[in-house]
């Protein structure tokens, strides 16, 4: 299916006035203070209705209907009551200027028309995008607003408006903007949840969000507010621009010393630090952007009067991270301890962008918990909003009901992964719902995600430690006891017990300049396995304790580690400890074998060129997979990771359709355990602890 919709000038169209007299085809659409013509294109006064409706269509649509309009007449308040289930309210702003009052009036309208799917004349189904509501007054009557995207700030409401002769408290970040939107000599109109939902009442709060989907759709487009700066705000802005041009074709081998010579500002500019302010606003861990920017249908970002297109935008994100320029920024500026968190901006950005263009050209959408998997940074006030701010992106929304009054984000939590385990959802296995299992919270079962907490560890890659995999979810046997929500029947078999773990290593890295002092969890992991002599397994000690200290992976987790990364490893390994060699089954490449001064491998060669790009690789999926984690040995003398949570006697479990092992605590004995995270042990990640004769799975419960 191809959706349609005729080129238009958002930034000239993005406020309009309300006074709309369809069948004169007179609209008044209002202009970004001092929009540059030349820059943006002609006026809103050329637009053309006729060019945007089928007026046909909507006459022939609301002919069928029957207006249901509120006899609410009590001015005493400010929200009359929504009779329609597809009605909600924009927000009329009364002209003005300056810091004077605000002012505005709420209108009633509708989204629940769209046009219909047609076919041409070449057989190619095509949509019109339905870009405005229509009044529940007048059916026929179509009206334009602008969905604004925002952050709320301080919950302290200081600000205030005045709606229909009341008195509205806002917060100040909301009266800020609106103050920098609104026009000296027209109104505008537009959908802001803080006033045109009423936020106290929870029960329509359950009938509103549902429609968010179509709200942002059938906005005429959004704008995404990221406050009022000051002149520095005007420099980040035109720098995003000019990077679309300077860096198209100048992606590498950035010299950050002499950026000028790329037309770029100099290193030590304030430029750099407002790009920077702007890429760290609030805004960007807001869990509700996803289906704001997703749905838009022209998303743009507004800075004081500065205006930036969302695909600009994403477009210079980009070249800022290809090039490196992102991560040096990164670096020079982030006021972090650890650069880790610090792809974060890139990822969200690049993540949206990439979201929206599948959501808008591809027919299937996503589940919720894939949704959840993904968004886990995303921030929101209540945490039942975790789950309810990605339902209209969702396939599955119509399994869950939105509800604030008398249920719990625990209770919420519960059935979502309840869902993701028992429905018949095909790509949806326990491995997706286990490997999401990064806390410790008693008040759910061990299960059962937490998704208030953010990641502590990064997921390990795909495995496959129980054999075959299944994705077919009904050849996994899972069960929910009907009595005690609480308990998962799974199975599974034991293959060992932790016997002994090391501190959780926090800030994992690796480096070649002065390596014995600088290569600290290296050094300790080193001392934690230098006693053992012999492996359990066919392998080496050297070549399982290198395997483990990357997963046997590398990028990310995604792909499997080269066989190079054994180079760097040893020659690292006798650098910092001083040995030769230093563990039992050592090896040592050619080159690390050659006289010196004859081109044998040396510290120096980490530096450039294939060496330095291998260490560089190595040195990511060692941090990678290493970060909150805790190294272990099992009974039978396994290395492994584990969470950060593990304890000795904590059982390593090969689970029937989970593609990694588990680490379980026995309680109250009977079979009973409680999901303490997926782990890594060296010798079963492909099925290793699993079939030969006489192999069983065996239920288990996890509580």
């Amino acid at each position: 299916m191809t959706t349609t919709n005729k080129q238009h000038n958002v930034y000239s169209l993005a406020y309009h006035g309300s006074e709309n007299n369809v069948n004169d085809a007179h609209f008044e659409f209002a202009q970004i203070k001092n929009l540059p013509k030349t820059a943006f294109g002609g006026s809103a006064t050329n637009f053309k209705p006729e060019e945007w409706l089928s007026m046909e269509e909507i006459r022939t649509w609301a002919s069928g209907k029957t207006i249901n309009t509120t006899k609410d007449n009590d001015h005493s308040r400010l929200y009359k009551t929504f009779i329609n289930p597809y009605e909600i309210r924009v927000l009329e702003i009364k002209p003005g200027c300056d810091n004077k009052k605000l002012r505005g009036s709420l209108h009633h309208c509708s989204v629940e028309f769209e046009y219909k799917t047609v076919v041409d004349q070449f057989g190619i189904h095509r949509t019109s995008n339905t870009t405005h509501a229509l009044s529940v007054e007048n059916l026929t009557a179509p009206i334009w607003y602008t969905a604004l995207s925002y952050t709320w700030g301080l919950s302290r409401m200081d600000g205030s408006i005045e709606c229909d002769g009341h008195e509205k408290a806002i917060t100040t970040s909301l009266e800020i903007a609106l103050q920098n939107m609104r026009k000296e000599d027209h109104s505008i109109v537009m959908w802001i949840d803080q006033i045109c939902i009423n936020q106290e009442d929870n029960k329509e709060k359950e009938m509103q969000i549902p429609l968010m989907a179509r709200i942002y759709k059938h906005a005429f487009n959004t704008v995404i507010w990221l406050g009022q700066w000051g002149p520095d705000s005007d420099s980040a802005i035109q720098l995003l621009k000019d990077i679309n041009v300077t860096l198209l074709f100048n992606q590498l081998n950035i010299d950050f010393e002499n950026l000028e010579r790329m037309q770029l500002p100099k290193s030590e500019s304030n430029t750099w630090h407002a790009v920077w302010r702007f890429l760290s606003h609030p805004w960007f861990t807001r869990l509700w952007i996803i289906q704001e920017v997703m749905l838009s249908n022209n998303p743009w970002i507004m800075c004081g009067d500065k205006l930036l297109m969302w695909d600009e935008f994403s477009k210079a994100v980009n070249h800022l991270s290809t090039c490196g320029i992102l991560q040096w920024l990164q670096l020079k500026l982030a006021n972090v301890d650890d650069s880790s968190e610090l792809s974060d901006i890139s990822q969200t950005v690049l993540g949206l962008t990439s979201q929206r263009e599948h959501y808008r050209s591809a027919s299937d959408r996503t589940h919720i918990f894939e949704n959840l998997v993904s968004t886990r940074g995303g921030q929101c006030f209540d945490p039942r909003d975790k789950i309810y701010g990605l339902l209209g992106v969702c396939s599955d929304a119509d399994r869950f009901q939105i509800r604030y009054t008398d249920f719990t984000e625990n209770q919420l939590y519960h059935d979502v992964a309840i869902n993701a385990l028992t429905k018949d959802i095909q790509i949806l296995t326990p491995s997706l719902v286990f490997k999401s299992i990064d806390h410790e919270s008693l008040d759910l079962p061990s299960w059962v995600p937490d998704w208030r907490k953010r990641r502590q560890m990064n997921e390990l890659g795909t495995y496959n430690a129980s054999g075959s995999f299944k994705f077919e979810l009904g050849k996994v046997y899972v069960r929910i006891n009907n009595e005690s929500r609480n308990e998962l029947r799974i199975r599974g078999i034991p293959f060992d017990s932790l016997i002994r773990t090391s501190a959780t290593i926090t800030h994992p890295d690796l480096t070649y300049l002065n390596p014995h002092n600088g290569n600290k969890s290296l050094l300790e992991l080193w001392t934690f396995v230098s006693e053992s002599k012999h492996y359990p397994t066919s392998h080496t000690v050297f070549h399982a304790f290198w395997q483990t200290l990357v997963g046997s992976k590398a990028d990310s987790g995604r792909l499997r580690c080269p066989d190079s990364f054994a180079e760097i490893i040893s020659l690292l390994l006798d650098a910092s400890t001083g040995r030769s060699p230093s563990l039992a089954g050592q090896t040592y490449s050619l080159r690390q074998q050659k006289p010196l001064e004859k081109g044998r491998l040396e510290l120096a060669n980490l530096a450039r060129r294939v060496p330095g790009q291998t260490f560089q690789e190595l040195r990511e999926a060692m941090k990678f997979v290493l970060k909150n984690r805790r190294w272990g040995i099992t009974g039978k003398g396994c290395f492994g990771l584990f969470p950060r949570y593990a304890e000795e006697r904590d059982i390593v479990y090969v689970m029937d359709g989970c593609d990694v092992p588990y680490l379980l605590r026995e309680v109250d004995g009977e079979g009973r355990f409680r999901l303490v995270g997926e782990c890594y042990v060296f010798g079963i990640m492909d099925g290793e602890a699993v079939g030969g004769e006489g192999f069983a799975f065996e239920e288990i419960v996890l509580v």
